[in-house]
This record gives C-alpha cells, structure tokens and sequence, in this order.
C-alpha cells in the first residue's frame, strides 16, 4: 500500500480458514479504513528516496526478499523495473543480473557520483568488470542470509544511511527494524517493525513511534 499498490491479495485461502487465519482477518478489518485514507494520501504524491532495481524475470539466488530487509534498515526505497539512469541514489542486487546491459548503464550511474549500494553477491560477480572502490560505493555485506541484515548495529546503520540519504537532503537516525518511506511534497512515514516503542530522529527533529506501529505526516 505504501508502495502505491492499487489491489491487497490475502494469502492463501485455506490458511485464512485455520490456525489464526480468522484472528488475521478480523484484525485487517478492524484497520481497514485507516488503510484506505493512508492509500489516498500515498497516492496523491510522489515517493522518493533509493532506486531499487529489479528488471522483470529477474532471479534472487541467495538474496531472495532482499528488498524487505533492505527496507528495514530505514532506506526509502523506489521500486523500479528499469535501470534507475536518472535516479539520485541507487540500490543494486543479484537480481540486477538480468540486465544484459548492466555493466555500462552502472559504470555511468557510479561515475556520475551518485551513492550506490551493491549487494556483496553482485559486487562479487561485476569485480572483473566494473570499477567498485569509488568512494560513493558501499558493498552490503548480505552474506546470502538477507534476514541477517536486522543484526546491523546502530553504528553500522548509522553508516550505512548518511550517505545514501544526503541526495535527497534527508538524514534519519533509528534502530533496526525501522522503514522510512519519503516524499516529494516532504510527507512521511515511519514503520516500527519491532514489538517495542522506539524514538527515532529525521531530519533532526525526534518521533516516537509505537511498536508494530507507524508514525506519518502529511503535507497539506
């Protein structure tokens, strides 16, 4: 929804009929209207933040939901299905080896500065075939368990984000297991994906934001 998605599919029907499927569904219920207004607002406006590449038919290999975890690591992340040229920062895994022309279009997109980061199983395979230790270069140290990625240190994420987030002038200090969806107008939101309340800092400016709870703001 977040993501601009026009439809919700539940999933799978004979799961939603057992164990705590009808629990699931009477707690979707009960949100389904604040669901429906945040749908509107996210529509009315453009999101920004890091392209993350995944051309059709791509395969994940060892990086499967890659993306969802990328994304809890409070980077704003784009969904694109065609090479990001024009975007202000860049988010690039295995799934980036469909593009048979990806070796000129991410040499171009590294030399024009912009902050890139790469899964550590794409940077293995282009080492021969494109220049990594530029400075605006940041290797993801994925490991083939994309889940590990919620054991990064608040230091390591600390690292992580600063540079990532400065294209788009926007600084965000949290704990794992924290999203940030931005856009264009200024709106926001933040996601806490952990069962406990946790203070956060964007743009300088602190926000609590309750446990498996969310926190936005909308620019009129």
């Amino acid at each position: 929804m977040l993501a601009g998605a026009r439809e919700s599919l539940l999933f799978c029907y004979g799961g939603l009929h057992s164990s705590t499927g009808p629990k699931d569904i009477e707690a979707l219920r009960a949100n389904i209207p604040e669901l429906l207004e945040v749908a509107k607002e996210v529509l009315r406006r453009e999101v920004i933040g890091l392209a993350a590449y995944k051309p059709p038919n791509s395969h994940p290999e060892k990086e499967k939901r890659v993306f969802d975890f990328v994304g809890m690591l409070g980077l704003p992340l784009v969904p694109c299905h065609e090479f990001p040229t024009n975007a202000p920062a860049g988010f690039f895994s295995v799934h980036a080896l469909k593009d048979s022309d990806l070796t000129p279009k991410l040499t171009a997109f590294i030399k024009a500065g912009k902050p890139v980061l790469l899964t550590d199983a794409l940077a293995q395979q282009l080492t021969s075939r494109i220049k990594l230790d530029a400075p605006n270069v940041q290797v993801l140290p994925v490991k083939g368990d994309p889940k590990s990625l919620l054991q990064f240190t608040p230091k390591q994420l600390d690292e992580l984000r600063a540079p990532l987030l400065r294209p788009i002038q926007a600084s965000f200090v949290a704990p794992n297991q924290v999203a940030l969806y931005l856009f264009r107008d200024g709106s926001w939101v933040i996601e806490n994906f952990n069962d406990e309340a946790v203070t956060v800092e964007l743009n300088h400016k602190q926000q609590m934001v309750p446990g498996r709870g969310w926190k936005m703001r909308w620019q009129e």
